[in-house]
C-alpha cells in the first residue's frame, strides 16, 4: 500500500484492489475497492471511509462503505467482520 492519492493497492491475495482517493494522515483515509467475486461488478468500486479521532482509550476508528451492491451487502458486512475487525481487534487485544 502506497501513502499517496491515486496510488494503488492489492489486499487479501488479490481478492480486492483499489486506489486512494484522500489521505490526512492520522485523520482520514478514502479508498476505492473492487472485490473480485461473483456478483460484483467488473468495473465497479465501493467507496470506504476509515476517520480516526483520539479517544480516551487511544484511537476511535469510524468506517463506512458506500456504493456496495445491493446483493452483496450482507456477505460483505460479514467479510469485514470475519476477516478485518475481528483478527485486528485479537491482535490489539495481545498488545
Amino acid at each position: 500500500m502506497t501513502r499517496r492519492a491515486n496510488g494503488k493497492f492489492t489486499v487479501f491475495g488479490g481478492y480486492c484492489h483499489g486506489y486512494n482517493i484522500e489521505l490526512i494522515e492520522g485523520k482520514k483515509i478514502v479508498q476505492a475497492w473492487h472485490f473480485n467475486e461473483e456478483g460484483w461488478p467488473e468495473d465497479h468500486f465501493s467507496t470506504c471511509t476509515f476517520l480516526l479521532e483520539p479517544s480516551a482509550k487511544g484511537t476511535k476508528l469510524t468506517f463506512t462503505q458506500s456504493g456496495v451492491p445491493e446483493h452483496k451487502y450482507e456477505s460483505l458486512k460479514e467479510g469485514w467482520h470475519d476477516y478485518y475487525w475481528k483478527p485486528i481487534a485479537e491482535y490489539l487485544e495481545k498488545k
